[in-house]
């Protein structure tokens, strides 16, 4: 089983490059996809200079084991080597065809000219627990060298918060940047947004510094818009709520399929965290219990203290009976409106 890999790891490789016995098959997994499609569109940016004759990628409408067996084993027209990403979520294939997609990246070895990433969302792939992996887990990092893209909170995101407003063209001081995530949430899909936003208002105004006033003024005001939060205002009875964070998600075109996903992902959280609390286990115990870590176990912990368990085990068994017939829908959102309506 190959060694996982940090985020960072992976950027200090794309720097060195893969010349000579360097692997060339990675899967992307963890906490934040924005980080792992930010790696993505680097990787592709550094190996073909953005030219599409040197690179392909693929998502869960266009991949096929035939199709990127084709991509994978075609040499590059320009470049030396050609970067092939797959954004794809595991629980909408069959076994035969997770093996199929295994096969084919043990295939990419040391000689091959293509750079493979499998980038797989949060809520469609389930590690499991550093000591004990799931099964899947161990049969991809056989396959290819895992990468793990942890949920960045705190100073980390603060400073990042920093770096994209210095990006934009502006400034602003750590405490205008801690600012900015608690007024407009976590989500750093949002927050790359709304720092964009909020710098060009600053720049229109005349300056440089950005203030706490700016955000508040040009920022948009968030609990965190996520997965978390969608489900909790469902299963919370706030039904307003969770349309509107719908449609915000829908606005920044997520996957019907995964939002789905998410919800139901979360509702089982909230469901092993509430019967381990009232088993009286404390907040390490069950961290280490449900593998949960402890910034987002803070939001459950806070979340179950006023919900019944009736009510979470029959949000998941609608939420689960809504998952059966989503992907009929194609990309339509109706069947998780009828389930916030329904609960």
């Amino acid at each position: 089983m190959n060694e996982i890999m940090t985020g960072a790891d992976f950027r200090k490789r794309l720097k060195t490059g893969f010349a000579g016995k360097i692997p060339k098959a990675y899967f992307f997994y963890g906490e934040e996809d924005y980080l792992k499609r930010s790696a993505v569109a680097e990787t592709i940016k550094l190996l073909s200079g953005g030219d599409s004759f040197d690179s392909v990628s693929m998502d869960q409408s266009s991949y096929s084991a035939d199709a990127l067996e084709a991509a994978v084993f075609s040499p590059p027209m320009f470049a030396e080597f050609k970067p092939v990403s797959v954004t794809l979520s595991l629980t909408d294939l069959r076994q035969g065809e997770i093996n199929e997609l295994c096969s084919l990246l043990s295939a990419v070895d040391e000689n091959s000219c293509s750079v493979v990433i499998l980038s797989l969302p949060a809520s469609g792939f389930d590690p499991g627990l550093p000591k004990r992996p799931s099964a899947l887990f161990k049969k991809l990092a056989d396959a290819a060298v895992p990468v793990l893209f942890e949920r960045i909170t705190g100073a980390r995101l603060n400073g990042w918060v920093g770096r994209h407003y210095n990006e934009n063209g502006v400034i602003a001081p750590p405490d205008v940047c801690a600012y900015t995530v608690n007024y407009c949430g976590s989500d750093m899909f949002r927050l790359s947004s709304e720092t964009e936003k909020i710098s060009y208002y600053v720049k229109a105004s005349g300056r440089r510094e950005v203030t706490s006033a700016d955000v508040r003024t040009a920022g948009s005001a968030s609990e965190e818009y996520d997965s978390f939060a969608l489900a909790n205002a469902m299963v919370s009875g706030n039904y307003k709520k969770a349309l509107d964070i719908l449609s915000f998600l829908i606005g920044c075109k997520t996957e019907p399929t995964k939002i789905m996903a998410d919800i139901i992902r979360v509702l089982c959280d909230m469901s092993a965290v509430s019967a381990c609390r009232k088993n009286g286990m404390t907040s390490q115990q069950i961290s280490a219990e449900t593998g949960i870590k402890p910034f987002p176990l803070g939001r459950y912990l806070t979340a179950v203290e006023n919900l019944s368990d009736t009510a979470i085990t029959r949000a998941l068994k609608l939420a689960s009976e809504a998952d059966s017939g989503i992907k009929g829908y194609a990309k339509d959102y109706i069947p998780i409106e009828k389930l916030i309506c329904s609960l």
